[in-house]
């Protein structure tokens, strides 16, 4: 075998270099010129409407960058998402949009929590002049849901009025089981109901807890009612219960001691 070291061609190597480079410069200008995604022709989602001009729309889920990008030339700066087995592709559109996700249940009413939720977004938007946009899977029964407590809150309609505007302006909207929630959203908002509805919250534990801070009068007011019982019950009273209760023990206490002394021999009983 030769010991002579093989040299590298250098000729070659700046010929591949060359070109190689010229193949890099060539790629990178077709994928400039390519078009992207985001300059895709907009147009609206399903079932798009205005429910109050230029304030609050309602829709399907957006599924396409096209549906966003209409969104964003509409001029709606918010998405509300109630739907957690449909989310839009936010991140594809032309411009920011923010994004909010509510989730609530298909075929399902929305909580007390959820609402006020919706309505503290809403009310965020009116005072910094951002549109909003609300959807769900398809547009009718969540988002009619939360657009008639939208009308509840800000517009101080009754929930029945609600309920019929928000079914004349989007046919098929908000589902029977959904009615009681908006009725008892306007008993909240009006303070015609004392105390919310544990069985229309999610969490009961949470429900527990801010009802102690938000109820603290109940407590209080029991409190004093006891101290007005015992007042009224004289010392007399409080007497003769002691000493019924001490005979009611006492014959307890006998009829313990005679069961005891019972025996049992041959499957017979001797007292």
């Amino acid at each position: 075998m030769s010991t002579i070291r093989k040299r590298t061609n250098v000729k070659l190597a700046k010929l591949f270099y060359k070109y190689a480079d010229r193949n890099v410069a060539e790629t990178t200008m077709d994928e400039v010129d390519e078009p992207t995604e985001a300059d895709e022709d907009s147009y609206p989602p399903i079932n798009f409407s205005w429910f109050i001009e230029n304030k609050i729309a309602a829709m399907a889920c957006p599924q396409n960058v096209g549906n966003m990008n209409y969104l964003t030339d509409v001029g709606i700066n918010h998405l509300i998402t109630l739907s957690p087995e449909r989310i839009p592709p936010i991140m594809l559109c032309r411009k920011r949009l923010k994004s909010t996700k509510i989730p609530i249940k298909e075929f399902g009413a929305p909580t007390l929590r959820q609402i006020i939720q919706f309505i503290e977004i809403c009310k965020k938007a009116e005072i910094t002049g951002e549109i909003i946009g609300v959807h769900c899977q398809n547009g009718h029964a969540r988002t009619g849901t939360m657009l008639a407590c939208y009308l509840v809150y800000f517009k101080n309609v009754m929930p029945e009025r609600a309920l019929l505007t928000v079914r004349v302006k989007r046919p098929g909207s908000c589902e029977p089981y959904a009615q009681e929630m908006v009725c008892h959203y306007h008993d909240c908002v009006r303070g015609t109901i004392t105390k919310p509805d544990y069985r229309l919250v999610d969490d009961k534990k949470h429900f527990d807890f801010t009802m102690k801070h938000d109820y603290p009068d109940e407590e209080v007011s029991n409190d004093a009612l006891q101290i007005t019982l015992l007042k009224e019950d004289s010392f007399k009273e409080k007497l003769l219960k002691d000493a019924e209760f001490i005979k009611k023990v006492d014959e307890m206490e006998k009829q313990k001691r005679k069961r005891m002394k019972t025996m049992v021999i041959n499957h017979k009983i001797y007292f």
